[in-house]
C-alpha cells in the first residue's frame, strides 16, 4: 500500500459519489444515515451543488389520495410506449416523501389561499404536476444549501475540484477509482466499496449555466463495461436568444404560446389539440419547420396568461432576476411584449443502463439521477428534480446494502501508475486547444437537420465529420495545464457521446417522442417499440434494440402523444 501511496494522494472511503449536484447530495446524505463512511468529490467548487443551484426549484410529485398508476398510465402515453414503468412507479411512490423532505430543509413551494400547494398540469397530460418553487431565482439554489446543511450535519466528507477519470476494478468488480485536481494537477486515489455515479446527463456546452455536464461520467463507466441506452434522444431546448430563465413550464400550461414573424401561433395547425403546450421538442419541430418556410422569427407571447398567473414565473432573486434586469435595460419587458426565441440543443437523454435501485451491469457501480437514462426525450417540467432526489435517495439505500455484503479488495498498483501516464500524456504539450474541438463538434451536432429534423443523410454527413474529430482532432489535442487537461477529458466525452447521438440516431429507422426522422416521419410499432442499448465487448462497440418487456409490465400502449402532431411532410432526399 505505500507503494499506492506513493503515485498519489489516497483516499479511503465505503461510498464514493461521484457528482455533488442534487442526485449526488441525496445519495450521499442517505448513505450516510445509514452508517456509511461516505466521501463526494466533483469537479467544480467543492459545495456548488450541481445544476440543481441553476434550477428553477420546480418538483413533480403526487400528492396523497392521487393514484400513481394514473400517472404512469400517462408516461407511458407521453414517451409513445417507451416507459420503463415499474421505476416510474418507484419515482413517484417516493416523490411527495422526498417533497416534504425539501420542505424540513428550507425549501418553500406555492401553495393556493387554502395553503395547499398548487400544481401546475404538464404538458396536456391529464395527472402529471408540477409543484412549483416560491422563490423563482433562487429555488433550485435554496435546495442545494439545504442539501449541503444537511449533509454538514450528518458528517459527509466533500471533495472539490477533483475529476475522476477512471473507475478502478478487480475480478470485474469496481473498488476505486483515480482522478486529478483541476487547479494544482495532483493526482488522486480512490479506494471505495461502492461508487455512485451522479454525474448528470452528458451535453454540449452551449451556454454558461449548462456548461459542466458533458458525459465524461458516462463515457468513464462505459469504458469499465456499463451499457447505456437512449444516446438517440437529444434535449433541444426552446430558449429566448437574450438572457434566459427557468419556466417555460409553467407559462405554457398557463395560456403563454410561440409564434411566428407573422404572428401566427403556428403550433396550434400543427397541434389542434395542445398546441404550444407541449413538451419542447414538439414545439423546436414546429420552429424549424417555420423556419425552413421563411416564417421566422419566432416569438414567445405571454398575453394570455392572467395576470395573477405571472407571479408563478417571474424571477425575485438569484441569477435569474440578474437576467431579467438585464433585459429592462434593453428595454425589453419580458410581461408586456413578445420575445424572440430560438432552438438550443443542451444535452442528451441518454445514459447508463441501471435496475430499478440504480444498480449497472458492473458490480459495485451504481448511478443516479441524470446519469442514469430514463426519459425517451421528451421532458416534463420538474421531473429532474424529481429524480434527482429520489433517484439519490434509494441508490444511496442500495449502495449501502451493498457495502454491507462485500469485503475491501486490493487496488493493482501497476493499474494505477499506467492510468496516471496515460491521462497526464497531453499535458503541457503544444497541439489543439480543447475549445476548437468543441467548437467542431458544436458545429457538427447543432444544425437543425441533424439535432432536430434528422435524415438518412445528414445524419451520415455528421457522422463522417464526428469520425474526423475522433481520428485527427482529438490526437492531436493538448493541455498546457491540469485546467484544460480537464476540458480535454470533457472534449473526449462529448465526442464520444455525439458519435453514439448519431450513430443510434441512423439505427432507429422511424419517428417516436423525442426523436424525429423527416425521411421516417411515422412511428413503427412492430420493429421500434424497443430502446436500443449499447455496449462494449472486446474494445468493439455494438448497439442493440431491447424490446420493452410487456410481459412484467402493468399497462401496454393504447394511445400515443406523438399522434397528437400533424407535421408536413416534404421531406424529398
Amino acid at each position: 500500500m505505500a507503494a499506492l501511496g506513493n503515485l498519489g494522494k489516497l483516499v479511503e472511503t465505503e461510498v464514493l459519489v461521484i457528482g455533488g449536484g442534487a442526485s449526488g447530495l441525496w445519495a450521499a446524505n442517505r448513505a450516510r444515515e445509514l452508517g456509511c463512511d461516505v466521501l463526494v468529490v466533483d469537479k467544480g467548487p467543492r459545495d456548488w451543488g450541481g445544476l440543481a443551484s441553476m434550477s428553477g426549484g420546480d418538483l413533480d410529485a403526487v400528492l396523497p389520495g392521487e393514484n400513481v398508476d394514473d400517472v404512469v398510465r400517462d408516461l407511458v402515453y407521453y414517451y409513445d410506449g417507451l416507459c420503463e414503468q415499474d421505476l416510474m412507479e418507484e419515482i413517484f411512490n417516493r416523490s411527495f416523501d422526498r417533497l416534504k423532505d425539501y420542505q424540513r430543509l428550507g425549501c418553500e413551494f406555492f401553495t393556493g389561499p387554502d395553503g395547499k400547494l398548487r400544481g401546475v398540469p404538464q404538458r396536456g397530460l391529464g395527472h402529471v404536476k408540477l409543484y412549483p418553487s416560491k422563490l423563482k431565482g433562487t429555488g433550485g439554489e435554496d435546495m442545494a444549501k439545504g442539501l449541503l446543511k444537511e449533509a454538514n450535519r450528518l458528517g459527509v466528507k466533500r471533495l472539490g475540484r477533483v475529476l475522476v477519470t477512471d473507475l478502478l476494478k478487480r475480478d470485474g468488480t469496481v473498488i476505486g477509482a483515480v482522478g486529478f485536481n483541476t487547479l494544482s494537477g495532483s493526482f488522486y486515489i480512490f479506494k471505495t466499496r461502492a461508487v455512485v455515479l451522479t454525474t448528470g446527463h452528458p451535453g454540449w456546452k452551449p451556454s454558461y449555466h449548462l456548461n459542466t455536464a458533458t458525459g465524461e461520467g458516462v463515457h468513464m463507466a462505459f469504458r469499465a463495461g456499463a451499457e447505456l441506452r437512449n444516446l438517440e434522444f437529444i434535449r433541444v431546448w426552446n430558449v429566448p436568444t437574450l438572457f434566459a430563465w427557468e419556466g417555460q413550464t409553467t407559462l405554457l400550461p398557463l395560456g403563454a404560446r410561440f409564434v411566428n414573424g407573422e404572428g401566427e401561433p403556428f403550433m396550434d395547425k400543427y397541434s389542434p389539440v395542445l398546441g404550444a403546450n407541449t413538451d419542447p421538442h414538439y414545439n423546436v419541430i414546429g420552429m424549424a419547420f417555420e423556419a425552413r418556410e421563411g416564417r421566422g422569427p419566432i416569438y414567445f407571447d405571454i398575453s394570455q396568461i392572467k395576470p395573477e398567473n405571472r407571479e408563478l414565473i417571474k424571477p425575485q432573486t438569484g441569477w435569474q432576476q440578474l437576467n431579467y434586469r438585464k433585459l429592462v435595460e434593453l428595454g425589453i419587458d419580458f410581461f408586456a411584449e413578445n420575445t424572440e426565441w430560438m432552438p438550443q440543443v443542451t444535452g442528451s437523454f441518454g445514459g447508463l443502463v441501471t435496475d430499478i435501485k440504480g444498480r449497472t451491469s458492473v458490480p459495485g457501480l451504481f448511478a443516479a439521477g441524470r446519469a442514469r437514462s430514463m426519459d425517451p426525450g421528451v421532458y416534463l417540467g420538474g421531473f429532474a428534480l424529481c429524480i434527482t432526489a429520489v433517484t439519490g435517495h434509494m441508490t444511496g439505500e442500495a449502495a449501502v446494502d451493498y457495502v454491507k455484503s462485500c469485503a475491501p479488495s486490493q487496488i493493482d498498483v501497476d493499474e494505477v501508475e499506467a492510468l496516471k501516464t496515460r491521462l497526464y500524456a497531453p499535458l503541457g504539450k503544444v497541439g489543439i486547444p480543447p475549445k476548437e474541438v468543441l467548437t467542431e463538434i458544436q458545429e457538427t451536432i447543432f444544425p437543425y437537420d441533424v439535432s432536430i429534423l434528422k435524415s438518412d443523410k445528414s445524419l451520415k454527413r455528421a457522422l463522417d465529420k464526428m469520425e474526423k474529430v475522433r481520428c485527427e482532432l482529438l490526437p492531436q489535442s493538448a493541455a498546457k495545464d491540469a485546467h484544460y487537461l480537464m476540458k480535454l477529458i470533457e472534449m473526449q466525452a462529448i465526442a464520444f457521446v455525439s458519435e453514439l447521438y448519431l450513430k443510434a440516431s441512423l439505427m432507429r429507422t422511424e419517428s417516436r417522442a423525442g426523436h424525429y426522422r423527416e425521411d421516417f416521419p411515422a412511428r413503427d410499432d412492430e420493429n421500434w417499440l424497443k430502446w436500443i442499448v449499447i455496449s462494449q465487448k472486446d474494445g468493439e462497440i455494438n448497439l442493440q434494440p431491447d424490446p420493452v418487456p410487456f410481459d412484467r409490465y402493468k399497462f401496454r400502449p393504447a394511445r400515443y402523444y406523438m399522434d397528437n402532431f400533424n407535421f408536413p411532410r416534404t421531406y424529398k432526399g
